[in-house]
């Protein structure tokens, strides 16, 4: 395999799952680990993933700076269908939610057609196209300003309607969640939405897959000790479970 083909592969690795590491890349591509190692800073001085010991990640992961929905979309895909089939047995019958405008929470709208009255209210577009047809589920929409990177309402008309309605609860992701620095995002018109939709809510729940865990994003919108939950993915380390669930909330 040509050195090239092997750095496609490992891209496409990388972007479904969010890391790797050299030891299970030189088994699968059956080069040794030096090799892998080679590759991986190659493809990191290109900026097409971030070096980290014993492996990488991919770039979304460790920055700051938010990437496009439809580039989002895709990334990760079995963790956050996995997050919201965990997120379900979390809703019951006649509540109303709070959906934020994250890719993930657009996989757990999916989920939602087996309910027979729900009330969701939502700033994504995505969302209210996910659920056009379910004649079962009220979706109110926020309005307000366009934001075509991630298909969302922003701004003063999203926040004010978003302070007419209280939730039981609100499902929101994030670009990281820790402890110190509590659930973090990208962009500050989507935190401000994300932080008016919290206030409204009886419950925070976060909805984050394991490379999301104990990174940091560009502004805080939610302090750690308000969370009640975080959902994530079985690949999630143990050790940061176990921080996490010492600290007072509980993971799932």
């Amino acid at each position: 395999m040509l050195a090239e083909e092997r750095r496609q592969k490992i891209i496409e690795k990388i972007n479904i799952e969010g890391t790797v590491h050299v030891s299970d890349l030189s088994e699968e591509l059956d080069v040794t680990e030096e090799t892998i190692r080679r590759d991986l800073d190659v493809l990191d001085q290109k900026n097409q993933l971030s070096r980290t010991h014993g492996g990488a990640v991919a770039v979304e992961n460790n920055s700051k700076a938010e990437l496009s929905f439809n580039v989002r979309e895709n990334r990760l895909k079995k963790y956050k269908m996995e997050i919201a089939k965990k997120a379900l047995n979390l809703i019951e019958e006649g509540e109303t939610i709070f959906l934020d405008a994250s890719t993930t929470a657009m996989y757990l709208a999916r989920e939602l057609s087996s309910y027979n009255n729900l009330t969701v209210i939502t700033n994504s577009i995505k969302i209210m196209l996910e659920l056009i047809d379910e004649d079962n589920i009220t979706v109110i929409s926020t309005g307000g300003t366009l934001r075509a990177n991630s298909f969302s309402f922003v701004g003063p008309l999203a926040n004010e309607t978003v302070k007419k309605y209280f939730a039981d609860k609100i499902f929101a992701s994030c670009k990281g969640i820790s402890i110190q620095h509590g659930a973090t995002d990208s962009n500050e018109l989507e935190i401000e939405v994300k932080e008016n939709m919290i206030k409204q809510a009886k419950e925070i729940i976060i909805i984050a897959d394991h490379c999301k865990l104990n990174n940091v994003g560009l502004a805080k919108f939610v302090e750690f000790d308000q969370i009640s939950k975080i959902i994530t993915d079985n690949d999630a380390d143990i050790r940061e479970i176990d921080k996490f669930e010492t600290a007072g909330v509980k993971i799932i």
